[in-house]
């Protein structure tokens, strides 16, 4: 099946750029946007702070304690104060770390300490426009350095050079990654040329600049018959419009053949295979009381699983498990593409567990170093390190990012571009899918941590296309659910609420009395009715036996019998010569007063038994809560009760709260003072 290979790329650029958002970036301000600000006038100049420094960086300037900086400062130190003078001091301890020549530079810079006043900080006596100086040699310097060929000692380059020397094999010498970089000898683009039309010059041509723009056009909305005839995806599709079915059968098996050199394992995978257990565990059904309807299995990194499972869980889609320990077993599982190694663990998770899969995989580059003439003194000649000059390319994220970056990071521009790049793949066994997210972040803020954002990018856009093609929709089960509820709250429920306020009677001790419909005399129809409604409601229980009291229970607890399917078994107020051995319960009742007692026999209920109990009315639950004693005195399972009219005025529910189950109730009563039935408002629910 042709499927879609979609990019999902934005930029967070400093405030003010033109930047279009075509990728998440996380980069330093550019050399052109100036990061120093003099501070304005109106606030105090540190002048005690000033001094303060400068003569402990003069009485320190051939070695002395530099710890000391770390003194109270002034009450009226800024922050900026403070943060300015840990930079000179750091700058002074990588000179006297370095080459020996602190004294010479201390000297040399008119004992002001060592190295270069930062801006808004000048000494005792200077003008202003000694101050002005100062501060325009400081913002000429603090651009962001190449500390390549001098901002090391000879053990820290020693130790980078050993690092870089291991991924040898991932060196790639031509993966540049900003787009709007232009290698030496490119030729400059005419102006004009290849630039993007903004959104108000596309408005009014069939297309509004509606949805969510990526920067790279307008979100295309897709749908079944469209999918295929996208100009966008046209470099992506497979060409199998011309293909017969031999030989797309010749092109999937010569792809699984490719794929059957990598040789990757999970552990728990193989433990899954040689389980005798395990088919079944992946052969079960989803939750539906949890909303679920679909069973899927990942193979995705542990950490990123909670976003996988949260995005997918309102669309009905639960995880029978994840396997997340996948461990190359050659150096050439780790040369493999990310899109090649995703199938590979998609496909070996299915044929394992029956069960559609996704899995993931995402790769991490480094740009080669570029050149920046800006950034070095004139007449100055780089000398870079070739492993520190040269770009690096991973299939797979790790601690080895985190090593690459420490020892890259000291010898690197600042904004070089790093990028992290994670391909999904879904595979059922007849259609595979892959979409992608990716993250460009300068190595100065570069680490491994940064894989979680294209993973969570790559999962909506995952969403998006399974939605698609499989037609998922949003929070189905919720809709379903609240619809049942429609059609119960318009139909038997409201029968049953227009009998009990027409033809029950109450009387003068409380009791409601409903023998016109209910009792001496039963609407059958009605009846049925309501116990395919309760039936429905307990159905996901899974009960195997219905328990209820003779015989007003039974007008209800029969016909619900018929629609789950179960036995129904019956208490009796007074033995029988056949029940010869029983369980009994005393309990009290208005209606047939106090101290009576309900009987069992041992046969009708087993240990292994999921009893519902069901009940015509809950009032202050003494009869229910005699029958959950029976059940337990049997050593079977109780599940619920159900009850078609319940006296909300009354202690029934509160009684039964301590059984730990659901207690479900057609009608409720609010009241019968002055011998009217009032009964409790049903909440409306729109229909979704």
């Amino acid at each position: 099946m042709v499927t879609p290979h979609r990019s999902r790329r934005c930029r967070l650029a400093p405030t003010g750029s033109s930047t279009s958002l075509r990728r998440l970036a996380i980069c330093l301000l550019t050399p052109g946007i100036s990061a120093f600000v003099v501070p304005p006038p109106a606030k105090p100049s540190p002048y005690c702070l000033s001094a303060r420094r400068r003569n402990r960086g003069a009485s320190g300037a051939g070695g002395g304690d530099f710890s000391s900086w770390y003194d109270d400062v002034d009450d009226d130190a800024s922050p900026d104060d403070i943060f300015w003078e840990e930079m000179e001091r750091q700058k002074l301890l990588s000179q006297i770390g370095g080459d020996g020549s602190s004294s010479s530079s201390s000297s040399s810079s008119g004992g002001s300490g060592g190295g270069v006043i930062p801006p808004g900080v000048g000494s005792i006596g200077t003008t202003v426009a000694q101050q002005q100086q100062q501060q325009q040699t400081f913002v000429s310097s603090s651009q962001p350095p190449n500390r390549a060929a001098d901002g090391l000692t000879l053990e820290e380059e020693r130790s980078a050079d050993a690092t870089l020397a291991q991924f040898k094999p991932f060196i790639v010498s031509d993966n540049w990654l900003d787009e709007h970089y232009e290698a030496p000898g490119d030729e400059e683009k005419e102006d004009g040329a290849d630039e993007e039309d903004e959104i108000w010059d596309v408005y009014g041509d069939g297309n509004d600049g509606g949805g969510d723009d990526d920067g790279a056009g307008n979100r295309i909305l897709l749908d079944a018959q469209k999918l295929m005839a996208i100009p966008e995806l046209e470099k992506y599709r497979v060409p199998y419009e011309g293909l017969d079915e031999d030989m797309m059968q010749d092109a999937e098996e010569e792809y699984r053949e490719r794929l059957s050199w990598i040789t990757i394992k999970s552990r728990r995978l193989e433990n899954a295979r040689n389980s005798p257990k395990a088919k079944d565990y992946f052969a079960r059904e989803p939750n539906e009381r949890e909303g679920f309807d679909r069973m899927w299995v990942s193979a995705i990194d542990s950490p990123c699983l909670n976003n996988l499972v949260g995005v997918f869980r309102d669309y009905g889609v639960q995880f029978a498990d994840n396997f997340d320990d996948w461990e190359d077993q050659s150096s050439e599982d780790s040369q493999w593409s990310i899109e090649d190694v995703a199938s590979y663990k998609a496909r070996k998770v299915y044929e394992v567990t029956g069960l559609p899969c996704i899995a993931s995989r995402t790769s991490f580059e480094v740009e080669p170093a570029r050149s920046r003439p800006e950034l070095e003194a004139p007449g100055r000649v780089s000398n870079m390190n070739p492993k520190v000059a040269t770009g690096y390319k991973f299939n797979n994220v790790g601690e080895h990012v985190d090593y690459l970056v420490a020892a890259l990071k000291p010898q690197s521009d600042p904004t070089r571009v790093t990028r992290f790049t994670t391909c999904l793949c879904y595979y059922d066994g007849e259609m595979e899918i892959r979409d992608y997210g990716e993250c460009d972040c300068d190595i100065y803020f570069s680490s491994s941590l940064r894989s979680f954002i294209p993973m969570s990018s790559a999962i909506n856009e995952m969403m998006k296309t399974l939605q698609l093609t499989h037609g998922l929709e949003y929070q189905h089960w919720l809709k379903t659910k609240k619809r049942e509820a429609m059609q119960g709250h318009g139909g038997v429920i409201l029968k049953l609420r227009d009998r009990v306020l027409k033809d029950a009677v109450v009387l003068p001790n409380r009791i409601i009395d409903v023998s016109a419909f209910m009792d001496s005399k039963i609407d059958v129809n009605l009846m049925d009715e309501c116990a395919e409604e309760l039936a429905n409601r307990f159905i996901n229980m899974k009960p195997t036996k219905i328990l209820t009291v003779a015989t007003t229970g039974l007008v209800i607890a029969i016909p619900m019998a018929k629609y789950l399917q179960i036995p129904c078994v019956y208490a009796r107020k007074e033995r029988s010569v056949v029940m010869a051995d029983t369980f009994s319960a005393a309990y009290s009742s208005k209606t047939v007063g106090k101290n009576r007692e309900l009987l069992v026999s041992t046969k009708h209920i087993d240990e292994d038994d999921r009893v519902l109990i069901i009940d015509d009315f809950l009032s202050s639950g003494s009869s229910q809560d005699a029958l959950l004693r029976i059940v337990s005195d049997a050593g079977a399972t109780a599940v619920g009760v159900g009850v078609l009219m319940e006296k909300i005025y009354d202690s029934g529910r509160q009684s039964l709260s301590g059984y730990a189950i659901p207690v479900e109730s057609l009608v409720g009563v609010k009241s019968v003072s002055e011998g009217i039935i009032r009964l409790q408002e049903e909440e409306g629910i729109d229909d979704m």
